[in-house]
């Protein structure tokens, strides 16, 4: 242990240590050659020695956010009250059609084609129009309850009067998510030291942040006494957000703005206060762009087998969106803008790509070779079917 912190003894200097050691004790012309036994002796020892080193290292730095990794990293952030976001369920409306008065009880199994389950988290009738909204979950957390409309048709236990159901989109649909990674609670843990500012845009940002199955957010405001050229009333607050539920993102913000300033946006949602009263919270839906991207690859013997698959998977890293293996990436998040140049080193980044060409644009068969902007209320979003890949 130093002044610069922990400094760790590698193979090589512990075994200088040890034949230093051999020659204060045995003698200064003590044969240390590598092919003596005293000298292969001493290697197999400072071998383990080695390892042990390594663990002390890894002991040290978990204790440091920045460096700690799994478990080591849950416990470095718990200290300032945040905790890994484990899993979360997706949530889909099902409209339910059959006989009027049947009841769709609580619990009801439905699933896709694919046999992703879904479970109804209320009870409700089917109406005289012969339809029953009823909202489910995943039976499963994680990304792979993430379906798109009307790909729940089964239903896993028929009963008397219910004929049919699908899933539509709808307001109170939430995408689940995967259990949270080390990089990710990172960035959470340092924007949640904001909150001890209570009211401040930090602390309302990381607020909203929390909130399952939201992406990416970013929090605007108006200090000034007149309407701003984005259209927001004086000392008002906007918060532009994708993912989550309405509910969950009106009660985070209702929870940190301070006192007197309005809360702005195009989403309504009316939340109760600890006095009982009814407030209505004000945010806004970010504007989702999908980024097209075509990939010509000049390959050479390095190359992978699915080396087309990685390419698609890099450049959605980079921008946004799910990857072939359904993985959701951030990317780049509110307001940034696409970089023609940091799509290639994305695709370069895949061993074996011995040249491409790229382009991008934000329709398909793009030819774009240029950046593509995107406005603060914007988000790019790439997925496996806008990502085209090709090599040869």
């Amino acid at each position: 242990m130093t002044d610069k912190g922990f400094r760790r003894k590698t193979y090589q200097d512990i075994i200088a240590d040890m034949e230093r050691k051999a020659q204060d004790l045995f003698g200064a012309d003590i044969d240390l050659s590598s092919a003596s036994p005293l000298a292969l002796f001493l290697r197999v020892i400072a071998f383990g020695l080695s390892l042990i080193w390594m663990v002390a290292e890894k002991v040290y730095y978990s204790a440091f956010v920045d460096t700690a990794t799994g478990q080591s990293l849950d416990y470095a952030v718990k200290y300032a009250g945040i905790a890994r976001r484990p899993a979360s369920p997706a949530r889909r409306m099902l409209v339910f059609t059959g006989d009027p008065g049947v009841t769709i009880p609580q619990g009801f199994l439905v699933e896709t084609e694919q046999g992703t389950r879904f479970a109804t988290v209320e009870s409700r009738a089917i109406d005289d129009t012969g339809q029953a909204e009823v909202l489910a979950e995943a039976v499963e957390p994680g990304i792979n309850g993430n379906v798109a409309p009307g790909q729940i048709t089964r239903i896993t236990n028929p009963m008397p009067g219910v004929s049919g159901v699908t899933n539509i989109d709808h307001p109170r649909n939430v995408d689940g998510l995967d259990r949270e990674t080390d990089r990710e609670l990172r960035t959470r843990y340092y924007l949640s030291l904001a909150r001890g500012g209570a009211s401040t845009l930090d602390s309302i940002l990381a607020s909203v942040l929390e909130v399952p199955g939201v992406r990416t957010a970013r929090v605007f405001h108006n200090p000034t006494m007149e309407v701003d050229e984005e259209g927001r009333p004086p000392k008002s607050v906007e918060v532009v957000t994708l993912g989550g539920a309405d509910e969950d993102i009106a009660y985070a913000i209702h929870r940190t703005i301070a006192a007197g300033i309005q809360p702005y946006g195009t989403v309504e949602v009316p939340v109760r206060d600890a006095g009982g009263q009814e407030q209505i919270v004000r945010f806004s839906r970010a504007e989702v762009v999908p980024i097209y991207v075509r990939v010509q690859v000049v390959k050479d013997t390095l190359y992978p087998l699915d080396g087309d698959d990685q390419v698609r998977n890099a450049v959605i890293r980079y921008i946004g969106g799910t990857d072939t293996q359904g993985q959701p990436h951030n990317g780049l998040g509110l307001g940034a803008d696409v970089i023609w140049t940091a799509v290639i080193e994305a695709a370069r980044s895949v061993p074996g790509v011995h040249d491409l060409d790229v382009t991008i644009g934000t329709a398909p068969d793009p030819t774009g070779r240029a950046n593509i902007p995107i406005s603060d209320r914007q988000v790019p979003e790439a997925t496996p079917a806008t990502v085209v890949v090709t090599s040869a």
